[in-house]
């Protein structure tokens, strides 16, 4: 993928359509889509990166600093329409149980998927050493770049670690930004333009997601009985709770 292409990519990632399923096979595939911005960014920065297939508890993404260093990453997509989310939905001290002997680990998210204050998530990034970035993170950092020479980015990795413990959001983020400035040579105002894009995207996919419902609901509102009935128990998986239900009593 060429620089400007993923640049656009970046912009929109880490939303997940809500007309894709849960759990189905176009959910699984943009969260693989993820990763592969994942690595694709990490490789633009000079590491060599690539996305792994292998069961469910290992990471996603590994990079390489030849003859220096290996990390491990992560990136997350949420519905807009998610709720409530907490350390189980990042998953970070899991991230850092699955890093193995790398030396790093490193998770991405949308960034105002991120909560703003305090958070669990934020004292684990510190205590397991975990770097959280965001999308647009990654999206100034290559901006920034292009044309120029890719700089060592461990310091970056080891934000989290020297940090004091705690679990605010702020000190986290300052600490963060300020290294991420630095590393790319990048000005405050870049990183306002590139929050300003990840706005921009943020409020024309929230405005596809409320259409796609909106068109639901009128979808909806025109089925018969028979056919809403047919929807709610598709919908609530309920001959696949009975399958299971009889595997387990005749296995018993």
């Amino acid at each position: 993928m060429n620089g400007a292409l993923l640049l656009q990519h970046l912009e929109y990632a880490g939303i997940i359509p809500e007309r894709y399923g849960h759990d189905s096979t176009e959910e699984k595939l943009y969260a693989k889509y993820c990763d592969f911005l994942l690595a694709e960014s990490l490789a633009a920065l000079g590491l060599n990166s690539m996305v792994i297939q292998e069961r469910a508890d290992a990471p996603d993404v590994k990079g390489e600093s030849p003859g220096r260093y290996t990390m491990v990453g992560d990136a997350k997509g949420f519905r807009l329409s998610r709720t409530a989310k907490n350390q189980k939905d990042f998953k970070v001290e899991a991230l850092n149980d699955w890093r193995g002997e790398a030396d790093y680990a490193c998770m991405v998210s949308p960034i105002f998927q991120y909560p703003t204050k305090k958070s669990q998530i934020y004292s684990q990034a510190r205590a397991r050493n975990v770097t959280l970035l965001s999308f647009t993170h990654l999206h100034l950092m290559l901006k920034s770049l292009r044309g120029k020479s890719k700089p060592d980015l461990e310091p970056l990795w080891k934000i989290p670690g020297s940090l004091p413990k705690g679990a605010g959001a702020q000190d986290y983020w300052q600490a963060i930004d300020s290294k991420m400035l630095e590393l790319s040579s990048a000005s405050q105002q870049d990183w306002n333009d590139s929050k300003n894009l990840t706005s921009v995207a943020f409020h024309a996919r929230a405005q596809e997601e409320i259409e796609f419902w909106d068109s639901e609901k009128d979808r909806l509102g025109g089925l018969t009985k028979t056919d809403l009935l047919k929807e709610l128990i598709k919908a609530l998986k309920v001959n696949g709770k009975i399958e299971k239900i009889k595997k387990m009593s005749q296995s018993s």
